[in-house]
């Protein structure tokens, strides 16, 4: 009888602080920092011009600074996710082997494997020269 009292004296002390401990003390996010509007618009201003001169890397770089500054601006978030869009395009204009990879030279096992074509295969034999072989004659038409 003995350990289940205490046992029961324990599990009421961890409900009762966890019940009481204020939520706020747990973790603090970012949502308690003030946003900073001014550094915001600044930095979408300056990702703008970027954006607009074509430079869409340097462009998110600003548009990113913006959300971080404020975080609720939908704006800063709509231009910030379309140069991501766009940077990425860039990145692929500058290195086309992010989409379209070389050929792998890795070996197996030893066994050497050289990307060599496909051989294709022989000509089929003309289909009149086969009906005729086999006999085949069109009985009744259909009209199909």
């Amino acid at each position: 009888m003995k350990p289940k009292y205490i046992a029961s004296i324990i599990l009421v002390f961890f409900l009762t602080i966890f019940y009481f401990v204020p939520t706020h003390t747990m973790a603090q996010g970012p949502e308690n920092f003030p946003p900073d509007k001014e550094l915001s618009a600044k930095m979408l201003r300056f990702g703008m011009e970027a954006y607009a001169r074509g430079k869409y890397l340097d462009a998110k770089e600003y548009f990113r600074k913006a959300v971080k500054a404020d975080p609720a601006s939908i704006k800063a978030w709509l231009y910030y996710d379309q140069a991501v869009i766009f940077g990425l395009a860039e990145k692929v204009e500058k290195n086309a082997n992010i989409i379209l990879p070389d050929v792998s030279t890795r070996q197996e096992g030893g066994i050497s494997i050289s990307p060599t074509p496909p051989t294709s295969p022989p000509p089929p034999e003309p289909a009149v020269k086969k009906m005729k072989e086999s006999g085949f004659k069109i009985v009744d038409d259909e009209g199909c």
